[in-house]
């Protein structure tokens, strides 16, 4: 499961800085080349149970290949769903996604539930962000989890942290770019 999650958060981040952040700066993070390195700067923890994993896949492995976009698309929003995380109305239910976090360190409980807030006042803008993208599922619950993990990432507790070069510019804010 750990090599899934860390496939799927590389792929949020790619689908989120491609759509939104386009850096004229001379100072940038090639995601082509530092991807990677930049999804390990933070040691994040699974966004999901072992039961809504192997669901999802079982679900989603007879309707798509494994390595596709739509498959990560549907099986986050899968998982989301599994969680209870996404409502029937696509709306977040912050408490139950908090509640998921019960049993982690709480450094990083604490970052998680204020990322998961954080982005909880910003669906309605995810929403407008997620009309533009053509899928066999809805990409909210993947764009909602991609800035859960950005602002995750942003805040990582001082022990959760990779100490590298990409990972301090990480943390100094600069700009992502491919």
């Amino acid at each position: 499961m750990y090599n899934r999650f860390i496939l799927l958060l590389i792929c949020f981040l790619l689908v989120f800085y491609h759509q939104t952040l386009e850096s004229n700066a001379n100072e940038c993070i090639d995601m082509k080349v530092h991807a990677r390195e930049v999804i390990g700067c933070c040691r994040y923890e699974p966004f999901c149970n072992e039961d809504a994993d192997e669901r999802c896949n079982r679900e989603l492995n007879h309707q798509m290949p494994k390595n596709s976009p739509n498959f990560t698309v549907c099986f986050i929003d899968c998982a989301y769903r599994h969680m209870g995380f996404l409502t029937e109305n696509n709306e977040i239910d912050v408490k139950k996604y908090v509640a998921f976090l019960v049993g982690y360190d709480k450094d990083y409980e604490l970052v998680a539930a204020n990322a998961i807030v954080k982005c909880a006042e910003i669906q309605n803008e995810i929403r407008q962000d997620v009309a533009g993208i053509v899928s066999k599922c809805s990409a909210f619950a993947l764009l909602f989890h991609v800035c859960v993990t950005q602002l995750t990432l942003r805040h990582c507790p001082a022990d959760r942290q990779t100490d590298s070069e990409i990972c301090d510019d990480v943390r100094r804010y600069v700009p992502l770019c491919n």
